[in-house]
């Protein structure tokens, strides 16, 4: 029963993360307003991942994620801990003030962030939280 449980959890939280995927991640300014999509910063989010720049480390949050869903599908418990590391990264993301936009370097200030970047934080969260809840379910029963 527990692993349809899992499988289920797994199923909401890819369906929740595919729809951010459909949506604006980030208002930022830049000779006007403009809404970055989702699916961009999913597809071009590591190119900032060179040290220098803050938002490749919070895309990293995507492949804990990935690594998490790989790890709990093979029943490694130890799958709570990379999606905690996620979740704390994908959360660190509201703490920025400006963006890089560009390769070389130029940041924008950041307006709002959009409704594609809390979809996409839910479905890391909904991961962590029913890992976290079916983990601790799953010790107490074992024990009992």
């Amino acid at each position: 029963m527990t692993h349809l449980k899992i499988n289920i959890v797994i199923l909401i939280s890819w369906v929740i993360f595919l729809i951010s995927l459909t949506q604006d991640c980030v208002n930022y300014q830049y000779f006007g307003s403009i809404h970055y999509p989702s699916y961009l910063a999913f597809l071009l989010g590591w190119t900032y991942f060179d040290g220098f720049r803050w938002e490749g480390f919070v895309w990293v949050a995507n492949l804990l994620y990935f690594l998490g869903i790989v790890l709990t599908i093979k029943r490694n418990y130890k799958a709570v801990f990379a999606f905690i590391i996620s979740s704390f990264l994908a959360i660190s993301f509201m703490l920025f003030d400006n963006i890089t936009i560009t390769k070389s370097g130029r940041i924008a200030p950041i307006i709002e962030l959009e409704s594609g970047y809390f979809l996409w934080l839910i479905s890391i969260l909904f991961l962590t939280f029913s890992s976290l809840y079916l983990k601790v379910n799953t010790e107490k029963q074992c024990v009992v």
